[in-house]
């Protein structure tokens, strides 16, 4: 893709079809939407070993709501601070997706399943996702490998999930700090589908599903190498903690996991989490250019040293 994306504002990374799409819309678009359907977002496709060259220019704007099928604009056109929040207060209050997480709705008529996700040794994370989304929103949870459970009614999967996080049978949620440090020592894809199956095994075996839900196949899904976390990464990297402005971030993929890329810089690796690019305006080219990130707050990030027992004896 050789044209440049010239006057964009980023809308974050998504899933589609089982592949990362950088979503942005025209910069300027409307600045009082009051409720009206925008432009269709851009879709940007994006994959390891791809170059990229953007630059990033404030002021950083919400990104109103997704409906389902289109954007709306925020109708009070907010302002954002650095975050990995991608929309103001308002709109984050009208957002149906939202609705949903915090149990404000008691479902939309669509047929929701269960997963159980598995994102390290020890790192199993129960959830739910609307059937026709496929394994988009396990993708874009940045899931290593994971387990249907089961298909119903929202209001019968969602009260499975509390269930099995109530009985500690698995988190709700992983922090994304968490999640990243685990790509360093991932075991093999056996040893994955070992440790997810018998923990499926504990949950289906303790649980009595509701009237309407159903029990999914066991059927064990590894996406490692869907994000190119099937090859060997950087020791160490910077991970972006803050976008201060007017940033340039150049070089080439090397991996894009759920909502974070890791990108090969002039100076290092350097790890973004996209929802911190979401709400920036940008310009974008084909080729990555030779100069080094700017505009950026980063933190090292570095492979912890494997435990030795190598202690001098005593006596």
């Amino acid at each position: 893709m050789t044209e440049q994306l010239t006057a964009w504002r980023s809308t974050g990374l998504h899933w589609e079809s089982g592949s990362p799409v950088l979503t942005a819309v025209p910069d300027g678009w409307p600045r009082s939407g009051h409720g009206r359907q925008g432009q269709a977002e851009r879709k940007r496709p994006l994959a390891p070993g791809q170059r990229i060259d953007w630059t990033l220019q404030g002021p950083r704007g919400c990104c109103g709501i997704w409906t389902g099928t289109g954007r709306l604009a925020c109708p009070l056109s907010s302002r954002l601070e650095d975050s990995t929040n991608p929309q103001c207060g308002a709109c984050a209050a009208a957002d149906p997706g939202k609705a949903l997480a915090r149990d404000a709705v008691t479902g939309d008529g669509r047929t929701y399943g269960l997963y159980l996700a598995w994102f390290g040794p020890g790192l199993l994370k129960i959830g739910l996702t609307a059937a026709d989304r496929g394994r988009d929103r396990l993708l874009e949870q940045g899931a290593i490998t994971y387990v249907m459970l089961a298909a119903g009614s929202y209001s019968g999967i969602r009260r499975a999930e509390r269930l099995i996080s109530a009985a500690g049978l698995a988190r709700e949620r992983i922090p994304a700090r968490t999640k990243t440090a685990a790509w360093w020592d991932l075991p093999g894809a056996a040893s994955r589908a070992a440790e997810i199956t018998a923990a499926r095994t504990r949950i289906c075996g303790q649980l009595t599903w509701a009237d309407g839900v159903k029990e999914a196949p066991d059927r064990v899904i590894d996406q490692a190498a869907d994000f190119g976390l099937d090859r060997a990464l950087p020791a160490s990297w910077d991970e972006v903690t803050a976008i201060t402005g007017a940033a340039h971030l150049a070089g080439e993929l090397i991996a894009v996991v759920g909502r974070h890329i890791l990108l090969g810089a002039a100076a290092g690796p350097l790890l973004i989490d996209m929802r911190r690019v979401a709400g920036w305006a940008f310009t974008a080219t084909a080729a990555a250019g030779a100069g080094p990130a700017a505009g950026l707050t980063t933190i090292s990030r570095t492979r912890p040293e494997e435990t030795r027992d190598d202690q001098r004896t005593l006596f």
